[in-house]
């Protein structure tokens, strides 16, 4: 898929976020966010408030817990070549 291989160029614009959810769960979320949008992302993560990550991109994976799954690693590995 083409967005998939744009991504998998881009892993620059990948972020990864430890953050709780709207349940208050602790989870990790893998985010592309789209380069227009970038500098609104940064700014709104440091307001402290709740955001919605699709506003600013696309989340390509996430889990909850302290760290990364081995299943979230791995996929992120076979798609797009990405060693978390």
């Amino acid at each position: 898929m083409h967005v998939d291989k744009l991504i998998a160029q881009q892993g620059h614009l990948v972020h990864k976020l430890k953050a709780k959810d709207s349940t208050g769960r602790w989870a990790y979320y893998f985010v592309y966010i789209i380069p227009t949008l970038e500098e609104n992302f940064l700014k709104a993560l440091e307001s402290n408030q709740s955001i919605d990550l699709e506003s600013y991109g696309k989340v390509i994976g996430s889990c909850y817990g302290e760290e990364p799954s081995q299943k979230l690693k791995d996929f992120l590995k076979e798609k797009y070549g990405f060693d978390v």
